[in-house]
């Protein structure tokens, strides 16, 4: 498996006793005339350029620290470094002078990483214990002055069939007293193969692919609070969809996994699979206005983007149905100036007669080739079949009288339609919904969909695991593969069945039947990416939300949903309790007030609430990173962001009072130790479990779960361990995890290669 590729530094911001994280550390030394509780330093921006030739990355650092103090101060600039980095470049701006850096081992700098720890009463560094360090004395820095710090070092990143990985980490934001003011994080990754899949589970990145060989990521932010790692894969394509795989595993456990693939960029205009799409337009009165105008402009966006080989009509309906040709015709050019006329035609008027149009849409379908329908509606049937679970059921009935798919795609505008209805729909016919909002622009929405499945590469798709048995797998029907697009499957793996396999993608292409062959290892052994089992349990919510939406609740949803939020701290509208109560709450509570949430707001199928739901719904089954969860949008469509939970190596965090608590923690369990914090039983725990160390740095008073014990961390408890205490700690309470060695310098050395997966 892939081991962190860079472990990179962070900023620091000091009140008296607060620190926060930027890309180096400035650590306030020796004051002139220090005044307590007086800011120290913070960070005005922080930008980070990195990039990649092949496998070598060079990392570029540029950062401003501001004395906020009145008074003259010295600090040391330390920065994390892993192992095999080489710093080419380290420049301080301060008044033309030179600093000398000095580059420390690894067990130089735990000393120093404890140290600060103890001293500033910060656990973030122990994140970053067990790697080297580099490190500067800064002196003088003048009351309200600036220093800024370049720095640049390469190292060679880690590949394992076909992936490549890259990490940068970022502050947690708990310990930030102000935000910075810029973040930029650009990379260029340059290969001398096409790259295939990019992929950030951490942020929500933009990724442009320039050519078949250079891509760049980028993610920006202004006046943020950093709080996790940018972590980003990269596969060299070995085929035409650059297949890769990226997994994690707990010890005793099944495993998480994430498929990824990407058509190479530069495709042949023979491999584009010709597609037969209907527009199908609601024209009735209620889309007058503005309305029918964008709507007008997005088709003809949609018929102007037409590939020559494409075929296609356009149903208007209102009351009645109107409809251009009255069959499938090429895409031509006198086709596309007939069907321009043909929108501007249009007039809003009339009902609403959904159930004709669609069935209408549906006879124009070809077996054994790649049908799609772009239905557009701003309400719900008004004339000839109005009940919705008829027009669901005369759809069906419809595709399945002619060989082959048709998928659908809906767009519903405005608060009027029947979000129960376009969901069943788009789900039931392989498609997706698309809500568009009073205040949102229908041919945006429209022209930006339509632009991504204007050119089909790889229909039908199945796909085979080999050896490995596979469950839980989200989206549970495959959707197309488009250029330009890419395919993300999460699901889990059964330990009994984890090894080397064989995974196989297939589909149909212009060319008939084909498939994509990836020889991986679905591992048994602890290690990879935690940040996968926590996406993978979003993508799970956001499908059980649905199915309890659109068909109603039961109580075995009801009960995984909640058991999936507190074990993941993902929480949703209706478990958002879960973190606002100043007490942990037991699971019939939880389920019982999660249920009667879900029976009130699931009566409602239409108006803004019922779109907002929809959406989050939609939403968690498309989670890309795990830094957009824990969002929502209420009733009116504002962004809710549930601020006092953490997600960290696959747990979940809740702070109540001043202090943080695993979700999984329930008021019945007993407090197997109590820890004084940093104290030397608090390094002990750090160094003999270097697996918690990303969650000791959540905060400085938590209940953390070990082997199914719960541990307290806090004002009061052991000061030192002994040998015994330790060993008790190695052992899993009751249904918990196998027991580690009893010796301590095999407990460590065990601990150090499960946690990057050489266990």
């Amino acid at each position: 498996m892939l081991r962190k590729a860079l472990l990179m530094s962070v900023a620091l911001f000091v009140l008296a006793a607060v620190a926060a994280f930027g890309d180096g550390m400035l650590i306030p030394g020796r004051p002139m005339h220090i005044i307590a509780d007086e800011p120290y330093f913070t960070v005005k921006y922080h930008h980070v350029k990195c990039d990649i030739q092949d496998q070598v990355a060079t990392t570029y650092v540029d950062q401003v620290f501001v004395n906020e103090s009145g008074r003259e101060m010295e600090a040391t600039y330390i920065f994390p470094l892993p192992a095999g980095a080489v710093v080419q470049k380290f420049t301080l701006h301060a008044d033309g002078k030179e600093i000398q850096a000095n580059l420390l081992g690894k067990d130089e700098a735990q000393k120093i990483y404890e140290d600060i720890v103890r001293r500033r009463k910060d656990p973030a560094l122990l994140t970053y214990a067990g790697e080297g360090m580099y490190q500067a004395k800064i002196y003088p820095i003048p009351p309200k002055g600036e220093r800024r710090i370049e720095l640049r070092y390469t190292e060679l990143l880690s590949y394992d069939s076909g992936l490549i990985g890259y990490v940068y980490p970022l502050s947690p934001e708990k310990l930030s007293h102000r935000p910075i003011e810029s973040v930029v994080f650009v990379a260029d990754i340059h290969s001398q193969q096409p790259v295939g899949s990019v992929y950030s589970p951490s942020h929500d990145v933009s990724v442009s692919k320039l050519t078949d060989k250079h891509v760049r990521v980028s993610y920006e932010e202004k006046d943020t609070l950093p709080d996790r790692d940018v972590l980003l894969y990269y596969n060299v394509a070995q085929d035409p969809v650059g297949l890769s795989v990226i997994t994690f595993k707990e010890t005793g456990k099944d495993g998480f996994y994430l498929l990824l693939a990407a058509p190479t960029v530069e495709q042949e205009p023979g491999e584009v699979v010709p597609k037969n799409i209907v527009f199908v337009l609601d024209t009735s009165g209620s889309m007058s206005g503005e309305k029918i105008e964008q709507a007008k402009d997005a088709l003809t966006f949609c018929v102007n983007s037409l590939n020559p080989q494409d075929r296609f009509d356009i149903v208007a309906f209102s009351d009645s149905v109107k409809e251009f040709a009255g069959k499938l015709v090429p895409a031509d050019a006198a086709r596309v100036k007939e069907a321009r006329d043909f929108i501007n035609s249009f007039d809003a008027r009339g009902g609403t007669d959904i159930d004709t149009a669609l069935r209408e849409a549906l006879q124009r379908r070809l077996a054994k080739q790649v049908n799609y329908i772009c239905f557009l509606t701003d309400g719900e049937a008004t004339v000839g079949e109005i009940d919705n679970e008829q027009i669901i059921k005369n759809v069906a009935e419809h595709a399945q009288k002619i060989e082959g798919t048709t998928r659908l795609f809906v767009f519903g505008v405005g608060y009027s339609v029947n979000t129960n209805l376009l969901d069943k729909l788009a789900q039931g016919n392989g498609g997706l919904t698309t809500y568009v909002r009073p205040t949102e622009d229908i041919e945006v929405k429209v022209s930006s969909f339509f632009a991504k499945i204007a050119r089909p590469l790889l229909t039908d798709l199945a796909l085979g695991y080999g050896s490995v048995a596979t469950y839980d797998t989200f989206p549970g029907e495959l959707p197309d593969l488009f250029h330009g697009s890419q395919l993300e499957v999460f699901g889990r793996y059964k330990q009994a069945s984890a090894g080397s396999t064989t995974l196989t993608l297939s589909g149909s292409t212009r060319q008939g039947s084909k498939s994509f062959e990836l020889a991986c290892d679905f591992p048994e052994a602890r290690g990879g990416t935690e940040y996968i089992a926590t996406l993978w349990g979003a993508r799970k919510i956001g499908y059980l939300l649905d199915q309890i939406r659109l068909h109603g609740e039961s109580k075995e949803l009801v009960d995984e949903i909640v058991k999936l939020s507190m074990e993941y701290g993902i929480l949703t509208e209706y478990t958002a309790f879960l973190a606002n109560e100043d007490r942990a709450i037991t699971a019939t509570e939880a389920r019982d007030r999660a249920g009667k949430a879900m029976e009130d707001s699931f009566q409602v199928v239409a108006g803004a609430g019922a779109t907002s739901r929809a959406q989050n719904a939609q939403v968690m089954q498309q989670q890309k990173a795990v830094n957009a969860t824990n969002t929502y949008l209420d009733a009116e469509g504002n962004l809710q962001r549930i601020a006092n939970i953490q997600n960290v190596a696959q747990r979940g965090y809740v702070q109540r009072a001043d202090r943080w608590e695993d979700t999984r923690y329930q008021p019945d369990q007993k407090i197997a130790m109590q820890i004084k914090a940093y104290s030397e039983a608090y390094f002990q725990l750090s160094r003999n479990f270097p697996q918690l160390n990303s969650q000791m740095a959540v905060g400085e008073k938590l209940l953390v779960i070990l082997n199914n014990q719960v541990i307290e961390i806090g004002d009061e408890g052991e000061t030192k361990l002994t040998d015994e205490q330790l060993k008790s700690l190695t052992t899993s309470a009751p249904g918990g995890q196998a027991k580690q060695p009893a010796n301590p310098l095999v407990r460590l050395i065990a601990a150090l290669a499960a946690v990057f997966g050489l266990a």
